[in-house]
């Protein structure tokens, strides 16, 4: 059975509110990965899977132009919209698929797909494209989540979905996805990327009380949002109250701080 977040569907239900709940946290791994990549004033950049612009428009500062894809028009428009109320303008935002760039080889001197090609349903053709229009001896920032139980933050929200929703399995760690980093490994290397470094990263945030953390985690997470688009506004008002009173007996004593792992991998295409 195929991801539906590897759809566009639930990336544009969610987009307006990715921008507004979840781009902030995610921005401190995107900010991570480009000290990693340590590019230049310079250098034009290539963002895939760009979103609503978490790591363009902080990138922006630092480099020529960067070209930002994303698959979802409404993420796209998000994303100009965040380029307006910055007045960034060496941000080039364009509707494209990350599986099918289109721009010359050798092109790009970097590379970025935070959280996106994580989900691609041909991952390791997202990573060969990537490699085709990267210039030789230019490197490659790809992120992914790491297994649910390396982060606390994914716990407790996994625990209330399963609590109102018990025919969702135990999150289990996928051997073929980059929560494994043998396998994240194998897919850089496989699309000829080599001097591949896969480093953990966490970030945090602070939970003050469970129903804010909660509708939160609804208005910006693509699988929430898939989920309950996909219900009667009733059936979903009934699991969204179990979620809750699930999270109250769990986070009975806060403020509580709550991380989430990831792996960064910066990888190189050889001269």
């Amino acid at each position: 059975m195929s991801n539906p977040l590897s759809s566009v569907e639930p990336w544009s239900l969610v987009a307006e509110g990715y921008t507004k709940s979840t781009k902030q946290f995610l921005e401190t791994y995107s900010l991570k990965a480009m000290d990693l990549l340590g590019l230049k004033s310079d250098h034009v950049v290539l963002d895939v899977a760009a979103g609503p612009g978490t790591l363009a428009i902080p990138l922006s500062k630092s480099v020529k132009e960067i070209y930002a894809i994303d698959f979802s028009e409404p993420m796209i428009e998000q994303l100009k919209k965040g380029m307006r109320e910055a007045n960034v303008e060496n941000v080039i935002p364009l509707v494209m698929d990350g599986q099918k760039l289109e721009f010359p080889q050798n092109h790009f001197d970097g590379a970025f797909s935070m959280f996106g090609l994580m989900f691609f349903p041909d991952k390791l053709q997202g990573l060969k494209e990537i490699y085709r229009v990267l210039k030789p001896g230019k490197k490659v920032a790809v992120s992914g989540w790491a297994p649910v139980k390396n982060s606390p933050l994914m716990q407790f929200l996994f625990g209330a979905l399963r609590k109102a929703n018990p025919e969702i399995p135990e999150p289990q760690t996928n051997p073929s996805s980059f929560e494994n980093p043998e396998f994240f490994r194998e897919q850089l290397n496989a699309a000829g990327f080599r001097e591949i470094d896969i480093l953990p990263f966490s970030n945090s945030i602070e939970v003050s009380d469970a129903e804010e953390f909660l509708d939160s985690m609804i208005e910006g997470g693509a699988p929430l949002q898939w989920m309950k688009s996909k219900m009667k506004e009733s059936v979903w008002d009934e699991k969204r109250k179990i979620m809750l009173e699930h999270l109250n007996s769990q986070l009975a004593k806060l403020p509580i701080s709550l991380s989430s792992e990831a792996y960064i991998a910066v990888a190189e295409k050889p001269d």
